[in-house]
């Protein structure tokens, strides 16, 4: 049988096993506040790539290649931040060092309606033009 870190801490007393909690919670925000990627962020919040998938409805390595992209929508963003607990919160640092938040930006702050696509393989119809009708192009050129 192996050790882990939470049956040690259950040996502990109940005010210690507070004290412990109270630590760890301060230095996990801490975690996150300073991340420097998304995968910093899903750490310090105790997620795996495989939780945050399947709360996304996508596959795992789909998580692990957004983790790494640079690139990013706000709108990816948000639900990221989402599947992992959290709210995202965007904000404007001046020069002069003021910290302006965005309250509500209206392509994050709702999620979009989903777009009505074709079903893949159906083809768009053609259009077609009755016989003997001629298409008319500038300078009076007729085009069949």
């Amino acid at each position: 049988m192996s050790t882990t870190l939470r049956s040690i801490i259950e040996k502990f007393s109940v005010e210690d096993q507070k004290l412990i909690q109270s630590k760890a919670t301060v230095l996990a925000e801490e975690m996150v506040r300073h991340a420097g990627s998304l995968a910093e962020v899903r750490a310090a919040l105790v997620k795996t790539q495989e939780e945050a998938a399947r709360v996304l409805n996508v596959r795992q390595n789909a998580v692990a290649q957004l983790e790494r992209r640079s690139d990013l929508l706000l709108s990816t963003w948000r639900k990221y931040i989402e599947a992992m607990g959290g709210e995202l919160a965007v904000a404007v640092r001046t020069e002069t060092g003021t910290v302006i938040m965005l309250d509500s930006l209206s392509s994050i702050a709702k999620p979009s309606a989903p777009r009505r696509t074709r079903a893949s393989g159906v083809a768009r119809k053609r259009q077609t033009r009755p016989a003997g009708k001629a298409k008319v192009e500038r300078g009076g050129a007729a085009v069949a």
